[in-house]
């Protein structure tokens, strides 16, 4: 940005969820909603909010401020927060994370423990009606939903993964429609339960072969390499599924051309 004014800014604002007190009057899950168009604004922020049924509405918010003209990068900026181990639960993290970035999110913050009111022995904070750690017996980093946030960190930064765009269309036959992708060159697929997966490649040349490589989220590791042709529905089984592993997991299945 060129400008006569020596302070060069990125300017966004904090949204207040209309569930809350200050955010009743307006319906704003996201500044898109309301002042998008104002030329100050650099980009959207979200805030979702701290309840599962409000994490649920988090890819629905990033598609639409991802789909307003001008574009303007959305970034969820307060999700549900990791009060205490285990609340909410890692896998209600990572589909926070996976399903807002799924969607067209530029960014996805992490908030929990004792990083969200800097709870510190020497500035103890009340805890009121927040479940929330006060005991520093397990540092907030360590908690599951932290873990797996900083492995997706960690996978993402070896990816150019904003140059994909979201593609639900190209999922068949799953619930989870949440596919970043360059048609014909790489896809990152989340899938909330696990399962089969169709993928859609009839637009692709036969000729073309994707390796894939499954990303186990539950256990932050990568697995089972394979080979695919284009130019047909691919179907392809997460590594492991029900009734052979009766607990469900949450998977990433990414594809590339070779």
């Amino acid at each position: 940005m060129k400008s006569e004014d020596p302070y060069n800014r990125i300017v966004g604002v904090h949204p207040t969820p209309p569930m809350w007190d200050g955010g009743a009057e307006a319906l704003q899950w996201s500044t898109a909603t309301v002042i998008h168009d104002q030329s100050w604004l650099d980009y959207n922020q979200s805030q979702t909010g701290h309840a599962r049924w409000c994490n649920e509405l988090t890819p629905e918010i990033v598609k639409a401020a991802y789909d307003k003209q001008p574009a303007k990068p959305i970034v969820v900026t307060e999700p549900w927060y990791e009060f205490i181990e285990g609340n909410p639960t890692a896998m209600d993290i990572r589909f926070g994370a996976w399903s807002a970035l799924m969607s067209g999110a530029a960014g996805h913050s992490y908030g929990g423990g004792h990083l969200w009111r800097a709870h510190l022995p020497e500035r103890p904070t009340g805890i009121g009606a927040w479940p929330m750690d006060t005991s520093f017996n397990v540092n907030t980093l360590l908690y599951p939903g932290a873990v797996s946030i900083g492995f997706m960190a960690k996978y993402l930064r070896g990816l150019e993964w904003w140059t994909l765009s979201p593609h639900p269309e190209l999922i068949l036959e799953n619930p989870s429609h949440y596919c970043l992708a360059d048609p014909g060159g790489e896809y990152m697929i989340y899938l909330r339960y696990g399962g089969h997966i169709k993928i859609d490649l009839r637009a692709i040349p036969e000729t073309s072969d994707f390796g894939f490589k499954w990303v186990d989220l539950v256990n932050n590791s990568v697995l089972n390499e394979g080979l695919v042709k284009g130019g047909k529905i691919v179907e392809i089984k997460c590594p492991e599924d029900y009734p052979g592993v009766v607990n469900f997991k949450d998977w990433v299945l990414h594809l590339y051309k070779k």
